[in-house]
């Protein structure tokens, strides 16, 4: 491989890294927890929220910095040289690349967009309905995460978390889980909760 190359697939490698990075204080808790991964620790993911814009600064300057390499040797010396398939890989790795970079920077937001946070509903004998003030929610992807943590609750039958205000309204079956057992759930993907004083 040649130094040229070189350079551009560490860039782009570079970029995919602070794109993962981006994404992982929201993506990555909601993946897991859809996985059925739990635990305290998936909650120190959501300590790289801060450092999201610089790492969508540092991912769009690698892909920058990768695109600018690959300009540049395609404007090499003129002949009639037909491009080779080492090139079209290299261009194909790169634009695929930049897709996955914008999808990763984006994908709170889309996240965020598409999920239907409203409900998940069964019948139920008796129900009881607790607020949930919900801590640490900072983008449209948290609240996803939130309301997929409890729904994966044996005895949840309804949970509706929205961001703004943040909180979390939960119809659940006091007989097979309890409030403390909620609010848990949510402290255990990030997202610390409390039930709301006078609800």
């Amino acid at each position: 491989m040649s130094d040229e190359n070189r350079k551009t697939t560490w860039g782009l490698a570079a970029a995919l890294g602070a794109a993962v990075a981006a994404s992982a204080c929201c993506t990555l808790p909601l993946l897991l927890v859809a996985l059925g991964v739990g635990g305290a620790w998936i909650g120190t993911l959501t300590a790289l929220e801060p450092y999201r814009p610089v790492f969508i600064v540092l991912a769009l300057g690698a892909l920058g910095y990768a695109g600018y390499r690959e300009w540049r040797m395609s404007r090499g010396p003129d002949c009639d040289c037909e491009v080779s398939m080492q090139d079209r890989l290299r261009r194909t790795l790169l634009g695929l690349g930049l897709v996955a970079v914008l999808g990763l920077i984006a994908s709170p937001w889309i996240i965020g967009a598409v999920a239907d946070t409203g409900s998940v509903a069964a019948a139920s004998t008796q129900t009881e309905q607790v607020v949930l003030e919900v801590e640490g929610m900072t983008c449209a992807a948290c609240n996803v995460t939130v309301q997929k943590a409890l729904t994966n609750l044996d005895g949840v039958k309804e949970a509706r978390v929205t961001f703004t205000p943040p909180q979390a309204v939960v119809t659940y079956d006091p007989s097979r889980v309890t409030v403390d057992d909620l609010v848990r759930a949510t402290t255990n993907v990030g997202y610390p909760s409390k039930p709301k004083q006078g609800a």
